[in-house]
């Protein structure tokens, strides 16, 4: 555990100081946003504007939901986009001697370098969006409805509300990247092998697959694979439960009396997101997903 460790911190040595500015960009500019700019409502008695604009419990919590959004996506974006060259990293610092004469193992190095940007980051970037986005709640609301609003809101609910979301959020990274396995690390394996041109070629193939198994064969299993893949990504965050659960939200002003019930839905949308993976299509995502690993590993023992 103290190699793996070591391994983990590695990783953030080396790319510290872009994960800050990611994860720091999005709450510096929202509160310069907030503190310089200004928050107008409509404050009217009449039943237009009370469907028309939040109340004080609605606008913290787009608050916090918009900026804990916007950091967990850029985040998680930068890091599935960087994750490719991940996989020729060492031979292109002319490290990878080094590494190799450190007694750890090959699978060790690689699931260290997984582990790191494609979970521990995003979870990083959650859980300080969702902290951000509560500093930035008192500044939105006051220039809005006054610091009095603010200290009135029904925080029980509403911490109550984030908790389940986090961890309903953090289910959904996880869930999610193990459904893109196959791609993710698929991915990687192509750049570790063919170099510059393995995500060219691991796109390319396929697309000319699907094309020919379709036009020629007749064939739609790698397209309908594709499309399970993406589908049940997607469905591991949020709306797992389809029709069986839903929580539905006609006005802003609607937030206040809905946010007890808010947690419950969240939590019953992961115990489906969780009943979802327990299916034939997730393991067969699992075993592509760790016989690209199996490659990684392999072509990293190669050293070169």
């Amino acid at each position: 555990m103290k190699r793996f460790a070591a391994l983990l911190q590695r990783e953030w040595m080396q790319h510290q100081r872009g994960w800050t500015i990611l994860v720091a960009l999005p709450l510096v500019v929202v509160v310069l946003a907030a503190a310089f700019g200004g928050v107008h409502m409509d404050l009217g008695d009449d039943d237009a504007a009370a469907v028309r604009h939040p109340g004080p419990a609605a606008l913290a919590m787009l608050s916090v939901l918009g900026l804990c959004a916007i950091t967990l996506v850029l985040a998680w974006g930068a890091t599935l986009l960087q994750t490719p060259g991940l996989a020729r990293r060492d031979v292109q610092d002319r490290s990878i001697e080094f590494w190799l004469s450190l007694p750890i193992s090959h699978s060790q190095s690689v699931g260290a370098t997984l582990l790191t940007h494609l979970l521990l980051v995003p979870w990083a970037a959650l859980a300080i969006g969702l902290a951000g986005g509560l500093l930035v709640s008192p500044l939105v609301v006051t220039k809005a409805y006054g610091l009095g609003a603010w200290w009135s809101l029904p925080w029980p609910s509403i911490i109550g509300a984030l908790v389940a979301l986090w961890l309903r959020l953090s289910l959904g990274v996880l869930l999610a990247t193990l459904w893109l396995s196959p791609l993710i690390v698929g991915a990687m394996a192509a750049s570790a092998w063919l170099k510059r041109w393995g995500v060219p070629v691991f796109v390319g193939g396929l697309a000319i697959g699907n094309l020919v198994l379709e036009r020629v064969y007749g064939v739609h299993a790698l397209s309908a694979a594709l499309q399970t893949i993406m589908s049940s990504a997607r469905q591991a965050f949020i709306g797992a439960g389809g029709g069986r659960a839903t929580l539905q939200i006609n006005s802003p002003r609607e937030v206040d009396t809905l946010l007890p019930a808010a947690a419950q839905w969240l939590l019953d949308d992961a115990g489906q997101a969780l009943w979802a993976a327990a299916s034939p299509a997730f393991v067969v995502a699992l075993a592509v997903g760790a016989a690209a690993f199996a490659l990684l590993v392999w072509r990293r023992q190669r050293g070169s």
